[in-house]
This record gives structure tokens, C-alpha cells and sequence, in this order.
């Protein structure tokens, strides 16, 4: 029998995604096996408070879609702007700057006037090396950086304004943050380590659920051990005729006497329910703040406390300040 070990959480502090030229290469690396992208979208897909308020902040700044102050008095420009990208692609681009920090846009033109603009998934672009006045030309396509080959074949799209006029050019939305060049952090970098977590929780609880170590009987044959093939016929035949379709567990020991016979011990965790309400209750508390959300209720999430008033009062404030 293997041991069981108790479970145990590391909760790392943040470390910021490795960004450095490489002579070899004429692009710009992401991270330590340049899968940072990849790594917040794990982030994203697999924590359930951290998808569920980066899914409603995106829609919060795509709001009711592209507008213009002066739409009244320019119609016609107007209906232009409207019809170069649609509301799915604009929502995709928010989507990105959110998630990733970054967004990109694909500029589509037709003998050199602009036709369409579509989104680009920013996760597959990667900076190329700025000029000599600190430009980034170009960027670079791989639909899949972390199974990148050396053989493969790097695909560049110029940035916006560096094209000829007839090839897609790219408008990657990059804000500006202290120390950083080629690529923009997410905002909310705190609170990485809490999806984590609460990623973690989630797979240790399911799988302790599903396939966890909770042996129901122990058969014990204690009048000497067998030999290795004689004790798998005997193990399958017991688990055949005492194991019903629910699948309860049996252990089949062979010990040379009664008094080496198997025994199973178990290491509990003490008030397991209060423990992992905790841990939860922390990661949510944690990622609301590091996402700078003002209220949970602006996510559709009630508010148990005192709040602001009555929920009506306390949405209006709250995305007031957010704002």
C-alpha cells in the first residue's frame, strides 16, 4: 500500500514573466518558456471567480459597443466607422485587453484604404526587436508558441503605419506601465497567485472525490503470501465477487501471520468543511481586490454584508466608482 500524504498548498508570491532579447531569435520571448499568455489564460479557464469577473469587466468596457461624440453631425462617417468591425470582434478585443492586458486588431486594406478591422489574438503575436529609435515594426504569428518547433515557420505582420498600404497590418493596444516595453502586465498581477489557488482547491477536491484513497474492506490472508501472479488471480477474483456496480473499494492484503497483518490509517484534516470555506472565501476576497472590483454585486454576486444601502443604491455607486 502507498502512503497517503496530507494535502499541502504552495502559494507562491507573483514573479514577474521573464522579458529579454535574445540574439538568436528576432522576436521577443513571453515568459520563462515564453507561454505567459497561455499561463493567464489557464488562469482564466480553470479559477472561477477570476473568469467570472474578467468576463464581467470585459463586457463593462465594451459597454454598448463603438460610439462617437460627434455621430449627429457626421452620418455618413459615422456608418463607416460602424461597419469596419463588427460588435463579436470589438467584444473579442476587450475580451484580450482584459485578460491579457494586451489586445491586438488586424487592419485590413484594399489598394490602400481600409476595408475592415478584426480581431487578432494577441496570445499568438510576439514583439519583434525595435528599430534604432525604439520602434516595434513588426510582430510575430505562431498559432501555438509553447509547441513552437525550430523547423516552423515564423509568420510577421507589420505594425499599424508600417505597412505598404495592401498587406493586413496590426494595432496592438499596449498601455503604457513603468519598466516595461515590449509587452504591458495585466492589472491585476496580485491576484494570480489566488486563481491559482483556487484552481488547486478545485482539482484536489474533485479528484479526492472521485478517485480518492477511501478503501471500504480489507481482506487479509494470513496464512502465508503467494506468489506474485497467485496473489493477482486471488486479489481479482475477491474484488469480483464482493465489488457491485457502484465500485466500492476493496484491499486485498497476503501477510505471512495475523500479527503483520495490513494495517490502514488514515490522516484527516481537521474540520475540513470550515478549512476549505476559508481558503475559498480568501481567494474570492483577494481577487475582487486585486481586480479593483468595487462591489461583487457589479458581477451579479450578492453582497452579504451592510453594503452600501439596498442593492439598487449600492450597484449605482459601485460602478460609479469603478468608472
Amino acid at each position: 500500500l502507498s502512503t497517503n500524504f496530507p494535502f499541502v498548498i504552495n502559494l507562491s508570491a507573483y514573479e514577474a514573466p521573464k522579458i529579454k532579447e535574445q540574439s538568436n531569435l528576432d522576436y521577443i520571448e513571453y515568459g520563462e518558456k515564453n507561454d505567459y499568455f497561455q499561463y493567464l489564460i489557464d488562469c482564466y479557464l480553470h479559477s472561477t471567480t477570476n473568469q467570472a469577473i474578467i468576463t464581467g469587466v470585459s463586457n463593462m468596457i465594451y459597454g454598448k459597443g463603438l460610439d462617437a461624440t460627434d455621430s449627429a453631425n457626421k452620418p455618413m462617417e459615422y456608418a463607416r466607422l460602424k461597419s469596419l468591425i463588427s460588435d463579436g470582434e470589438l467584444k473579442k478585443v476587450a475580451t484580450d485587453r482584459k485578460m491579457l492586458g494586451m489586445g491586438a486588431m488586424q487592419l485590413i486594406y484594399d489598394k490602400k484604404k481600409l476595408v475592415k478591422i478584426a480581431h487578432f489574438p494577441m496570445n499568438t503575436l510576439r514583439a519583434g526587436k525595435a528599430n534604432d529609435k525604439g520602434e516595434i515594426e513588426k510582430w510575430a504569428y505562431h498559432p501555438d508558441w509553447a509547441k513552437k518547433r525550430n523547423k516552423d515557420e515564423i509568420k510577421w505582420f507589420p505594425s499599424f503605419g508600417y505597412g505598404n498600404g495592401n498587406e493586413i497590418e496590426l494595432f496592438v493596444i499596449k498601455p503604457y506601465v513603468a519598466g516595461s516595453f515590449y509587452y504591458s502586465p495585466i492589472d491585476y498581477n496580485g491576484a494570480l497567485p489566488y486563481a491559482n489557488l483556487e484552481r488547486e482547491i478545485s482539482t484536489y477536491l474533485t479528484n479526492d472525490v472521485m478517485n480518492g484513497f477511501s478503501g471500504t474492506k480489507v481482506v487479509n490472508f494470513n496464512n502465508n503470501v503467494p506468489p506474485e501472479e497467485k496473489r493477482k488471480e486471488i486479489s481479482n477474483d475477491v474484488k469480483k465477487k464482493l465489488t457491485g456496480s457502484a465500485g466500492a473499494k476493496v484491499i486485498v492484503s497476503f501477510n505471512q501471520d495475523v500479527a503483520n497483518k495490513t494495517t490502514v490509517e488514515d490522516i484527516p484534516l481537521n474540520d475540513a468543511p470550515e478549512h476549505y470555506r476559508y481558503l475559498a472565501e480568501q481567494c474570492f476576497e483577494k481577487m475582487i481586490v486585486g481586480h479593483r472590483i468595487t462591489s461583487p454585486m457589479l458581477l451579479g454576486i450578492r453582497d452579504t454584508g451592510s453594503g452600501l444601502g439596498n442593492n439598487a443604491d449600492e450597484i449605482k455607486v459601485a460602478t460609479l466608482l469603478l468608472d
